[in-house]
């Protein structure tokens, strides 16, 4: 490429490279403008009565911290623990045999068969209702998968012949893999009490964290200026090193 070209090209590459920023830049930070203006003008509270009474006002969006606990225990039939849940889930694996089929530098083919635990379907069982300040709400407006944890088999089927360790053998070709999520948990969490209920500010679910209140406030309002900026040094980051690559080449 001759230099009078390539100097041209170089300058459209980075005149492509600063429109991109820009646009990325802005639209990144408008949206995170949208999402702390939406944070910074809920009501904010821990507080039972005043929680409440938000609701029953139906006064809008609010941002709580409460213990969170399910009406009745969730369950699978073969179960024999006493222990309760407010959600389990089980997931499916199958013992599977494959075949793979390999050729080495002669033309000549090698089949090899092995065999793996293959997921096979996950069913989840929750509690009908979660129990907030005293009233209950719909389980399944809420997102609570951050507090499931694993789970050995051992510790819910007391059966003897099929368990083994982790998980529990249904035959030779098929187990499940428990999770489990305890019956009361303390979460922080954004809904809207517009209704007089708790519904979801977005989406389909109202998705309960694990910070503790201050740490989802703070969360929430500050570090997604720390992430805009991150993007945009990181792509900045990039496209000089392809200017340089494309330069020098």
């Amino acid at each position: 490429m001759r230099t009078r070209n390539k100097w041209l090209s170089l300058i459209g590459l980075i005149t492509i490279a600063t429109l991109v920023d820009i646009i990325v830049g802005v639209s990144m930070a408008n949206h995170e403008r949208q999402h702390v203006s939406i944070y910074r003008t809920a009501l904010k509270t821990t507080d039972k009565d005043h929680f409440n009474y938000i609701v029953k006002s139906q006064q809008g969006r609010v941002i709580s911290y409460a213990k969170l606990t399910g009406n009745e225990p969730a369950k699978f039939r073969e179960f024999t623990t006493k222990r309760r849940f407010l959600a389990v889930k089980r997931t499916l694996e199958r013992y599977t045999m494959h075949t793979e089929t390999t050729t080495d530098s002669k033309g000549r083919a090698t089949t090899r068969t092995y065999w793996t635990w293959d997921y096979a379907g996950t069913d989840e069982n929750i509690s009908k209702y979660l129990i907030i300040f005293g009233h209950k709400y719909n389980a399944a407006k809420f997102n609570l998968d951050s507090f499931y944890r694993d789970i050995d088999a051992s510790k819910l089927v007391n059966h003897s012949i099929g368990l083994i360790g982790a998980y529990y053998y249904l035959n030779g070709m098929e187990r499940y893999h428990y999770e489990v999520i305890p019956r009361s948990i303390n979460g922080s969490f954004i809904a809207d009490t517009s209704k007089g209920t708790l519904n979801p500010i977005s989406g389909k679910y109202i998705k309960i964290s694990k910070e503790h209140y201050k740490d989802y406030l703070n969360h929430n309002l500050h570090d997604g200026k720390n992430k805009v900026i991150t993007v945009v040094v990181l792509l900045v980051l990039i496209e000089i090193v392809g200017i340089i690559y494309f330069y020098l080449r």
